[in-house]
């Protein structure tokens, strides 16, 4: 715990400012050294043909069939589409390096708030540093957004367990709503988010608020509030395809890429392929839904022919999860989507150092903190253990794990201290609740 005359004023802190501003240094580095590369053929190509739909006014249907698509989430399209004319490419790579810097800014603004005052400062320095977190910046995909969001449901759920109204309890259903539409996987956060928000509504210190609501209107609002977000996308997704589809069509893509005998029984255990996936008869000429039907049929029957090696694979997505397994494939897999190979590499090697760390700051935070960190990651282990282990799975747990990691830090050095200083360098901060 600390004291409430240490509490950090957010811009003025001069870590805090020199941090922000050496995070964007690094991102503004990142695009200028993509300037004029070329989109690969991957999700990417996607992202950016879809916004350009959107920019010509075709709605969520491919850009050169006409027919409806779903194929990922809607919201990276449309923050796209004011950079989707022109040099589109380079316009659009810009555009989510801004997107990124709005994600640093967010989780330091969240930093500041959660942690102690060195353990707010470790955490923005690694922020700004992070290759796990710029290298998504510049790349025309949704792991920029999906951070981004990560970092404003968690601001928004310590918002709520300060003070649990009815505005910042719908306000966290939206910003749990909104990260799903940008990563479908993470509307697994509104659920998770209206549970903790339910418990933070039951605690002593908000009795007597006449601003607080009942315990169950807070997490009943938390999940009205996600319904409000992605309602609307399920219910033109669900008139418009041949089978019933909620969120994307990937799914099927996903589960039978995940599921086949590349991903179980070779070196790329554990993975996601996309041999799997191609040339499949059954597929050809139907609508995106029911190729999706048909895949998650397939990767269905294939689990139930191979039950028995099914505990291995779930041991090897773990490992790709942690960085402990598969790393010279998962980087070659990185460097087709976009990213360049040493900064993946970077990224291995800095989240070595992190891991540990956030470990001992999620031991060492106090619980009501801990459950400000947890829902992202529980998102994605499970999504890791229901699909694949992978970089891109793991991205939106990375903000957690720096603030994690530098309430870690805060601990460790708060214990190299002198018993009779008091303690400000724990995980928690006791003067914002």
């Amino acid at each position: 715990m600390h004291h409430s005359g240490e509490r950090l004023t957010t811009w003025r802190d001069p870590w805090i400012v020199g941090a922000c501003f050496a995070g964007v240094g690094v991102r503004l580095a990142m695009l200028v050294a993509r300037r004029g590369d070329v989109l690969p053929f991957t999700d990417a190509f996607w992202y950016s043909a879809q916004s350009k739909a959107l920019r010509k006014g075709l709605g969520f249907n491919g850009l050169l069939d006409g027919q409806p698509t779903a194929e990922h989430g809607p919201l990276t399209p449309i923050l796209l589409w004011p950079a989707s004319s022109g040099d589109v490419v380079d316009n659009q790579r810009a555009l989510m390096t801004v997107y990124g810097i709005l994600g640093l800014a967010t989780l330091a603004v969240l930093a500041v708030r959660l942690l102690t005052p060195l353990g707010a400062r470790i955490a923005c320095v690694i922020a700004a540093i992070y290759p796990n977190l710029w290298m998504h910046d510049s790349i025309i995909m949704s792991e920029s957004i999906a951070i981004g969001l990560v970092s404003v449901t968690m601001l928004a759920l310590l918002t709520v367990r300060q003070r649990p109204t009815w505005w910042n309890a719908g306000a966290l259903g939206l910003a749990g709503g909104l990260a799903g539409l940008a990563r479908s996987e993470l509307v697994l956060l509104i659920p998770l988010c209206a549970i903790i928000a339910w418990s933070f509504a039951r605690r002593p210190e908000h009795v007597g608020d006449d601003r607080r609501l009942a315990p169950l209107a807070v997490g009943a609002l938390v999940l009205a509030g996600g319904a409000v977000v992605v309602a609307p996308w399920v219910g033109h997704n669900l008139s418009r395809f041949e089978e019933p589809t909620l969120l994307t069509t990937n799914d099927g893509t996903t589960w039978l890429g995940a599921n086949c005998d590349v991903t179980w029984e070779t070196s790329l255990i554990g993975s996601w392929s996309l041999a799997c996936v191609l040339g499949i008869e059954e597929t050809v000429g139907k609508d995106p839904s029911e190729r999706s039907s048909i895949q998650r049929q397939l990767a269905s029957e294939y689990i139930g022919d191979n039950t028995g090696r099914l505990p291995l694979v779930l041991v090897a997505r773990g490992a790709r999860l942690l960085d402990v397994y598969g790393l010279a494939d998962m980087n070659e897999g990185d460097v087709k989507e976009d990213k360049f190979g040493w900064a993946v590499w970077l990224g291995i090697g800095s989240w070595w150092v992190l891991a540990p760390l956030a470990v001992v700051g999620i031991a060492r935070i106090a619980r009501r903190d801990r459950l400000i960190v947890l829902p992202p990651i529980i998102a994605v282990i499970v999504t890791t253990f229901l699909f694949y282990g992978g970089h891109r799975i793991r991205a939106p747990m990375e903000p957690a794990v720096v603030l994690a990691a530098g309430a870690g830090v805060a601990a460790l050095w708060a214990r190299r201290r002198p018993i009779s200083e008091p303690d400000g360098a724990g995980g928690s901060r006791s003067a914002s609740t």
